[in-house]
């Protein structure tokens, strides 16, 4: 893969998308739309979008399960687990409505399970009077659907037989690819409101990030990439505007053609503006963990003051917040947490090295 290119600006955006559309739920009214479509469901479509190419990349370039189940564990759950600490025993029980022993007397723990990927969005207490109530962090719905896809990733790439330089590869992965879109808009046209929920997780909701993941994976192939061209990318998001008012199925079919063809011309554009964009900060997995807390965090304290900022200065009071929080993970977690990973990763190719 080409390391000058434009991901890092790409991440950054899609988390601001995430936290633009929710702070408008949050503030009790609607999400800003961009293209028929929330801002929030575009960031979150983006993320899986670009996780699906990259995760498939790294397994690519080196299929060893050990070392890939440490690469993703060191990204994913460190971060993730810090936020839910902090939240629990630091946030929790200064916010809470029951005061610290009462905060502490009741259910707290079940927040935890977040740490297994569980997603448990409420504590004793806390938010209970904002438009979206007991909800600590509304985010983490993502993260057991995006563990999963950890998981499936290598034995999809295998059952599919996902190789560099393969035609029938190629093809069979376009087959898929085309079903499980199909299956998404036919669940679209036909109004499908799936509630079954399995570990915390809506199935529906599931799928439809789940689809997106898989448009990542037909972009790492060649034979899609050779296609790509900033231009003509940008006329194509002018026929999605054009668009956005159109039936729901019709809007779905053009978001899966137009809106995954613009992110990744825009990503290895020739000369790409923003490669150096996130190469020494990455924030937009501490924006996408901490964005919706602090979201809440400045609603509610709006709330209890009688006061009321609008949407903009909101949205930069929260963001200032959150955007020192997520800088503050990348450097005291995320940065530390690559270093082990790397070092471990050394130590398995060691190990595998050394005749026995």
């Amino acid at each position: 893969m080409n390391r000058e290119n434009n991901f890092g600006i790409i991440r950054i955006i899609a988390a601001w998308f995430v936290f633009a559309g929710h702070l408008g739920l949050i503030l009790g009214g609607t999400a800003p739309r961009f293209g028929g479509f929330s801002l929030h469901e575009l960031g979150v479509f983006t993320l899986f979008l670009i996780s699906g190419y990259l995760i498939t990349m790294s397994w690519l370039s080196d299929p060893h399960p050990l070392r890939f189940a440490i690469r993703r564990f060191f990204r994913l759950w460190p971060p993730l687990a810090v936020m839910v600490l902090l939240v629990v025993f630091v946030a929790g029980p200064l916010l809470s409505d029951l005061g610290v022993k009462g905060y502490f007397e009741s259910w707290y723990t079940v927040y935890l399970r977040n740490l297994r990927f569980f997603p448990v969005f409420a504590l004793p207490g806390v938010f209970t009077d904002v438009p979206i109530p007991n909800t600590v962090n509304g985010s983490l719905w993502t993260m057991p659907v995006e563990a999963a896809l950890y998981v499936i990733t290598p034995i999809l790439l295998t059952i599919l037989r996902v190789k560099h330089g393969s035609k029938i590869s190629f093809r069979i992965m376009a087959v898929f690819t085309i079903l499980v879109c199909g299956i998404n808009v036919v669940f679209m046209t036909v109004g499908v409101q799936n509630q079954v929920v399995v570990y915390g997780v809506n199935l529906f909701q599931a799928y439809q990030v789940t689809v997106c993941y898989v448009i990542g994976i037909l972009f790492t192939y060649e034979e899609v990439r050779k296609y790509l061209n900033i231009q003509l990318a940008c006329v194509a998001m002018c026929v999605l505007l054009a668009f956005q008012s159109a039936s729901g199925t019709l809007q779905y079919i053009l978001l899966y053609l137009i809106f995954p063809y613009f992110i990744f011309s825009f990503v290895f554009a020739p000369k790409p503006v923003f490669k150096n964009v996130g190469k020494k900060v990455e924030p937009s997995y501490g924006i996408y963990l901490y964005g919706f807390f602090f979201q809440q965090l400045v609603v509610s304290l709006q709330l209890r003051h009688g006061i009321s900022l609008g949407y903009t200065k909101t949205f930069l009071l929260s963001a200032l917040f959150t955007l020192a929080a997520a800088v503050v993970s990348c450097y005291l977690v995320e940065k530390p947490m690559q270093r082990v990973s790397h070092f471990l990763i050394k130590k398995v190719k060691r190990e595998n090295t050394e005749p026995k």
